[in-house]
């Protein structure tokens, strides 16, 4: 009877273990996420567990309303990422009964593009306009972001 207890209280022990691996620790820099909804709270955490092995860092988060919906927005920091150590920190924003929160990651655009990758800049640019709606980024930044693809794509490369 002992060691049917033994195996029942091990198998439980298993069962917890890929819950207890799956939690992962937000760090704000700035202490934005003070008195932070539970909303903001589950944001931060999904972000935490998409981009695990970057450890990433929060600041400048924020809360609007749109409508009868809650926004979050902020910014995040990827240590382990290859952007340079000046555009460390991306603009993120979510809104709430959306799936996944937005990061837009800022790559400087070269100056002349391949035909071939020109969906990937137009795609990178539909999260910096889906973040400029959501209030998350400066009114106009998507603006300025297409104007500068579109004369890159003037003078695209065709191999």
């Amino acid at each position: 009877m002992k060691r049917a207890l033994i195996l029942c209280l091990s198998l439980q022990g298993l069962s917890l273990l890929p819950s207890v691996g799956a939690a992962h620790a937000q760090t704000v820099v700035d202490g934005s996420d003070k008195n932070a909804s539970p909303f903001v709270k589950s944001t931060l955490h999904m972000l935490s567990t998409r981009f695990a092995e970057d450890h990433p860092k929060f600041r400048k988060i924020t809360t609007h309303s749109a409508g009868d919906k809650q926004v979050v927005c902020g910014e995040i920091s990827l240590p382990g990422s290859k952007l340079p150590a000046a555009e460390n920190f991306m603009p993120f924003g979510a809104t709430q009964g959306e799936e996944n929160p937005l990061v837009y990651e800022p790559h400087t655009i070269p100056a002349a593009l391949d035909f071939r990758e020109v969906n990937t800049w137009i795609n990178r640019g539909a999260d910096l306009e889906d973040l400029e709606e959501m209030g998350c980024v400066p009114e106009g930044s998507y603006r300025q972001y297409s104007d500068h693809l579109n004369t890159v794509l003037q003078h695209r490369k065709t191999n």
